[in-house]
């Protein structure tokens, strides 16, 4: 825009005149190569943000489906199963700990 203002302005064109305009244009395209380099860069950012994202989506609710998934009969009866080991393990300590060895030689 600016060549195009330069050029417009003039009455005359001299080679110095042409040469600034040649300059500005040069300019003004290694400037616009450089836009366009950060642009990509963006882009690619933003594809890798996307595809974390997505990710992450695909995880929450696979998480969602698991958490909500339970069979609550199921778990009940582990838990039960889990409680009458605790319960015979401790049983068993306090067997042992009665223990000694003025009873075991009776």
């Amino acid at each position: 825009m600016r060549v195009l203002k330069f050029l417009a302005n003039s009455t005359t064109l001299s080679s110095t005149d042409i040469t600034d305009a040649l300059n500005l244009a040069s300019t003004a395209l290694d400037a616009t190569a450089t836009v366009q380099a950060k642009l990509g860069d963006s882009a690619t950012q933003m594809e890798s943000a996307k595809s974390l994202q997505t990710d992450y989506q695909s995880f929450a609710q696979a998480l969602g489906t698991n958490l909500t998934g339970v069979d609550l009969a199921a778990i009940t009866a582990q838990m039960s199963a889990y409680q009458a080991q605790l319960t015979a393990s401790f049983s068993a300590i306090s067997v042992i700990q009665g223990l000694n060895l003025a009873s075991f030689l009776k």
